[in-house]
């Protein structure tokens, strides 16, 4: 099998949608000997910062000379950004080979009578697979969506169990209270399993103390108390705070990637007890080394341009923070495309106030919510509102558009599937330097 006609399977699975629940996976694991239950595992779940935590711990455990596999999404740059070791991501060549050892037992399960595993499950059991072949010395595993009945919640016995910052977001299978995707989420936690919690409000404390008690881990399990936290310096070049009487510097910038990294930092005392050899100079450093890419990340400096994944209510309020805390009376160049299936109407009640101009465009996926639409939409708040088509067409316009206020800033946000080309694109120069005034700047303007 060539890795076009694997990732045709792929896209042919797609059109089976998501299965909340763990009857398919389990078995199709089961055909392929149980790797899940081969492999040293950290489960993370939450609605934001499993990637940004799992940054930090990679960066972490790297530091002490660990073997990393990384299994995420969605993705940025590539879809075989998925399967990381080391930040390394699989090859074509390899992707094929796995993704035809579980086709062939996808293909005999669908012969029996069952269901054919979704493109999710076929590539959480590929991860399985592929880190227990690699022999890692620990996986960090990111949830699809929810937890209790993610694809991914087929692990024993984890060495520790994550849980992420919480919001509103795929409410249609998740429920439609923080309640009720709290519960989701923590719906990874394991018995006996220490976990290690993201602060969370009061309302949804009954819920976490009530599930270490079911898991009895009330002992061992920890939630960052933000009052331990001393914040010495937050800033766009990064930040440094005191935690527990240790001093740690961050080179990403971001009031909530202090949480974050803390709960990096509690997982990893977590693993200290587990045996890993963890010294607090890898904590430190490794910290330090972590870049991570798409969130709140400056790609120019004249105009500044920054590109942030936020897709749900938490980035977005995430977003809107660092935006206040940072850019205040600045002049605000937003561009934006975003999922169909988001709130986007909240979003733009969060990100609309104070905005300069609005580029809107249409990320290239079957999920996306028309460029026009959201124009559309965002002049309720704003005149100064355009329309583009091409995403590279957009950057230029938001850079024509700058060199004609007095102190702007770009911010491009609204969903991950966009950017990655952006970010790669701005890395390499490809966007102009020179930018002049005139009639071509009006040809995106939506019409009234």
């Amino acid at each position: 099998m060539t890795y076009e006609e694997a990732r045709k399977y792929i896209e042919y699975t797609d059109t089976l949608g998501s299965v909340l629940g763990l009857d398919s996976i389990k078995e199709l694991l089961r055909r392929l000997g149980d790797p899940q239950n081969k492999v040293k595992v950290v489960h993370i779940a939450g609605t934001n910062g499993k990637g940004s935590i799992c940054a930090f711990l990679d960066g972490i455990l790297e530091n002490a000379g660990y073997v990393v596999g990384r299994y995420i999404s969605p993705t940025i740059f590539t879809y075989l950004e998925r399967f990381q070791i080391n930040g390394t991501y699989m090859d074509e060549d390899t992707f094929a080979v796995y993704l035809e050892r579980v086709k062939n037992v996808a293909d005999a399960m669908a012969a029996d009578g069952l269901n054919r595993p979704t493109s999710f499950e076929t590539e959480t059991a590929i991860a399985f697979c592929y880190f227990m072949d690699k022999n890692v010395d620990i996986l960090l595993l990111e949830t699809g969506m929810g937890g209790l009945l993610d694809a991914t919640n087929v692990c024993k016995s984890p060495l520790c169990t994550i849980i992420a910052s919480i919001s509103m977001d795929h409410t249609q299978f998740l429920g439609d209270t923080l309640q009720k995707i709290y519960s989701q989420k923590l719906g990874i936690m394991k018995k006996d399993v220490p976990c290690v919690a993201y602060p969370v409000n009061e309302d949804l404390m009954p819920q976490w103390i009530e599930k270490c008690d079911e898991n009895a881990t009330t002992g061992f399990s920890v939630m960052v108390n933000p009052s331990d936290i001393g914040i010495l310096h937050s800033g766009l070049d990064g930040s440094s705070y005191i935690y527990k009487g240790n001093t740690y510097d961050l080179a990403v910038p971001g009031i909530y990637q202090i949480y974050n990294s803390v709960v990096a930092v509690e997982t990893a005392y977590m693993l200290q007890k587990e045996g890993y050899d963890l010294k607090n100079v890898n904590i430190s450093d490794g910290l330090a080394a972590t870049r991570w890419k798409g969130r709140f990340q400056k790609l120019m400096d004249v105009p500044p341009v920054y590109v942030d994944g936020a897709h749900n209510p938490g980035g977005w309020r995430a977003l809107r923070k660092n935006i206040d805390t940072y850019f205040p009376g600045r002049d605000l160049i937003y561009i934006c495309g975003v999922f169909r299936d988001k709130d986007y109407r909240q979003m733009l009640e969060i990100m609309m106030p104070g905005a300069g101009s609005f580029i809107a465009v249409q990320p290239d996926n079957p999920r996306a919510l028309s460029n026009r639409e959201l124009g559309e939409l965002a002049k309720m708040y704003i005149d100064s509102v355009y329309v583009q088509d091409d995403v590279d067409d957009a950057v230029e316009q938001a850079l024509r558009i700058s060199s004609e206020v007095e102190d702007p800033v770009v911010i491009i946000f609204g969903s991950l599937s966009f950017i990655g080309p952006i970010i790669d694109r701005a890395e390499h120069g490809c966007y102009k330097k020179d930018y002049h005034h005139g009639s071509d700047m009006e040809a995106g303007r939506e019409n009234d």
